[in-house]
């Protein structure tokens, strides 16, 4: 279907910017054929609006004459002919319509017979000019669609690098309680399972509630909570209406993996993670706060987490999502804010 007539607004545009195109059109006839402004719009007007209903049609031969893959010499003539047969259906219709107005105007079909050229030359121009629009509407599209696919191959690249990233971390703390306590990393490989046994699950979805991405990320706190101990405190504060919002796959996770990596681990004691999520002026709004040892040495070297999650908001929502980092007196705190949206689920 053409894609003018999937919108209503889009069409109601098409058709009014034909107005303009009516009005030059009769400024030809009337000059060509010494018609009163009367006369020319009870001619003019059937046929503009015939003209632009077959104007529609260079959708189609665009479609399947691309300019990047056929030869410019076919393209002009499968379009020449389709004009020139286009000029004749409309031509075709004038004499049908000049009978009818004779009941009112006897001698309009003489004052017309001299127009009948310049209406067939304006015919096929306009006829043109709508091939050269269709295929600038057609480069639009084809803009928008590669846009789409590109946005969705990142998503997915940036995606497939979550795992193997906590997977090595989680890797390397069973190795190190292996020696000191391998009750603790056998039970924290279990974990492990069970928190990339619930990441495969959703398999390619590219959105999944923002319940379930909590659920995914308490998971992965459960293996952390088998490493730390008492020394990792977990508090969290979330609305119940944050719960549906739709959000990418193991957003939040590489947020606690950071505040469990570079604030809890730096600390002797430990420390509290906190975890908030509300849901205000059409947003969804989630932080995560944690504790740090400012004297502590710095390992923050590649910054995987912040720059996976920053890039996959870039290419999921555009400009439309935040993530903003905070950081004072000892206290590193990470804000994301992203635009509400519920799957309707049948």
């Amino acid at each position: 279907m053409h894609p003018l007539l999937q919108n209503r607004n889009s069409l109601f545009a098409y058709f009014f910017a034909w107005v303009p195109l009516g009005v030059m059109l009769g400024v030809v006839v009337s000059g060509a054929g010494h018609l009163d402004a009367r006369a020319t719009l009870a001619v003019i007007a059937p046929v503009t609006l015939l003209l632009s209903f077959v104007c529609l049609s260079p959708w189609f031969l665009c479609r399947s004459l691309p300019l990047n893959s056929t030869a410019q010499w076919r393209i002009l003539a499968y379009h020449s002919i389709a004009a020139m047969l286009a000029s004749s259906l409309v031509l075709l219709m004038v004499p049908f319509l000049l009978q009818l107005l004779t009941r009112f105007r006897p001698k309009i079909e003489q004052q017309f017979e001299p127009a009948m050229r310049a209406l067939a030359g304006m015919c096929f121009l306009f006829y043109m000019l709508s091939v050269a629009l269709h295929y600038m509407l057609q480069a639009v599209e084809n803009s928008r669609q590669a846009e789409v696919l590109s946005r969705e191959a990142e998503l997915k690249a940036l995606k497939a690098q979550v795992n193997p990233h906590f997977l090595f971390n989680s890797l390397n703390s069973i190795s190190a309680l292996t020696t000191v306590d391998p009750a603790r990393a056998r039970e924290m490989c279990v974990r492990l399972s069970d928190f990339l046994r619930n990441s495969l699950r959703m398999g390619e979805r590219t959105s999944i509630p923002f319940g379930e991405e909590l659920a995914l990320a308490n998971t992965y706190l459960d293996v952390e909570q088998v490493r730390f101990g008492k020394r990792l405190r977990v508090v969290q504060d979330f609305d119940s209406a944050c719960q549906e919002c739709e959000v990418p796959p193991l957003l939040v996770q590489p947020l606690v993996e950071n505040a469990v990596k570079h604030g809890v681990a730096s600390l002797t004691e430990g420390g509290e993670i906190s975890l908030h999520a509300h849901v205000a002026d059409g947003r969804l709004c989630f932080s995560v706060e944690n504790h740090f040892d400012p004297d502590a040495p710095s390992q923050r070297k590649s910054g995987f987490g912040l720059v996976n999650v920053r890039n996959r908001l870039k290419a999921r929502y555009g400009n439309a999502a935040r993530l903003d980092v905070d950081v004072h007196d000892g206290t590193y705190r990470v804000q994301l804010s992203v635009p509400f949206t519920k799957e309707i689920r049948k």
